[in-house]
Formats: structure tokens, C-alpha cells, sequence
């Protein structure tokens, strides 16, 4: 199972924020969770609550660290 952190390129809080996520849900549900569904976790980085989002895919599970406002692309169900 891969760990994706797609918050490299953020902040270093975000960077760490996305590691501790990811370090639970693997202590959560291990290398076999149900697929097509996300998970949220809200993570205490020096002083700083930052909430993160784990999908989970076939091989692998992404975290991104939600730190400002989402595109409306992102958002599930969108209708065409």
C-alpha cells in the first residue's frame, strides 16, 4: 500500500499534518480499506489545528491537508 502526501509542496505544517493522518488511518484500517470512500482527520501541529482528507484508492491511500477554500472541481458528485 502506498501513502501519498500530496501536501509536500505546502507548508511544512501541512507536510507533517498529512504524516500523522496517514500514520493513523494505516493504524486504523491497515493496508485493506474499502475503496472509493475518504476519510477526515483533524491533526495538532505545533499549536495548529489542520484538517486532512484521506482517499482511499486501489494501491494506495492519498492525504491532502485542507488549508484554505476547495475548488468546486474538487467536490464529489458534481453534476456535468
Amino acid at each position: 500500500m502506498r501513502l501519498i502526501n500530496r501536501s509536500k509542496k505546502d507548508s511544512p505544517l501541512a507536510r507533517r499534518a498529512c504524516d500523522a493522518a496517514l500514520a493513523r488511518h494505516v493504524e486504523r484500517f491497515g493496508d485493506y480499506a474499502s475503496r472509493a470512500t475518504s476519510s477526515k482527520y483533524t491533526v495538532q501541529v505545533d499549536g495548529a489545528k489542520i484538517t486532512v482528507e484521506i482517499e482511499n484508492r486501489s494501491a494506495s491511500y492519498v492525504a491532502t491537508a485542507i488549508t484554505g477554500a476547495r475548488r468546486l472541481r474538487a467536490l464529489a458528485g458534481r453534476m456535468s
